[in-house]
């Protein structure tokens, strides 16, 4: 019975793992959205406010990406986690990503103002 239980525990704890890091990758995204609605040139800003949110070892340099992505004229900031197997700071080969999208307060370098925006 002690193996099983063993086993289950086991189960939980990785669900939980899975939990922790969305939960981070979704935070973190918010971040990164926020911060590049105000500098959209500067992504090691970006970079920076989303690390902010996400507790170590998840903000590790190997373990966290963060991206401004565009989809369909919107864009969206992307943040990746490794997802930990068992222990936090073992990355296994899944990975975890939250989006955000960006409201655009300030027009990035080179792009067009946006409609119904006062320049």
């Amino acid at each position: 019975m002690v193996p099983f239980m063993m086993l289950a525990l086991a189960l939980v704890w990785q669900v939980l793992l899975i939990g922790l890091t969305s939960m981070y990758a979704s935070h973190g995204a918010t971040e990164a959205a926020r911060q590049a609605s105000v500098t959209p040139d500067d992504m090691a800003r970006i970079d920076e406010e989303a690390r902010k949110r996400v507790r170590p070892p998840w903000d590790g340099e190997d373990v966290l990406t963060t991206e401004i992505v565009e989809r369909d004229g919107t864009r969206f900031a992307r943040v990746t986690l490794a997802m930990p197997v068992f222990l936090p700071g073992t990355n296994g080969p899944w990975e975890i990503t939250g989006e955000a999208r960006v409201v655009t307060e300030v027009p990035p370098r080179g792009l067009p103002e946006p409609e119904g925006v006062d320049p």
